[in-house]
């Protein structure tokens, strides 16, 4: 699979709230021993991660979609009660 910056991608991720992300790529490199990896801003579990090539999701699963959908939701939440 090809990355591109700006690639908008679903992943596993260890050592976060959730076990996976979802999020616009901001970087791409090659580690040595690793492979390519990646960051992108998480929009499930928030803040800059960074991802590995081989734990890229395909087909994310309805349990996965439904959280990306709860978090937008939130943060529209807080946003109208921000500039209310």
């Amino acid at each position: 699979m090809s990355i591109k910056k700006g690639d908008m991608l679903w992943c596993t991720l260890d050592h976060a709230q959730s076990n996976f992300g979802y999020g616009e790529v901001v970087e791409i490199w090659h580690e040595e021993g690793i492979g390519i990896v990646y960051e992108f801003f998480c929009e499930i579990n928030g803040g800059l991660r960074m991802g590995q090539e081989k734990n890229i999701i395909d087909k994310p699963n309805a349990r996965m979609t439904n959280k990306l959908f709860e978090e937008r939701k939130a943060v529209h939440e807080l946003i109208k009660k921000k500039f209310k």
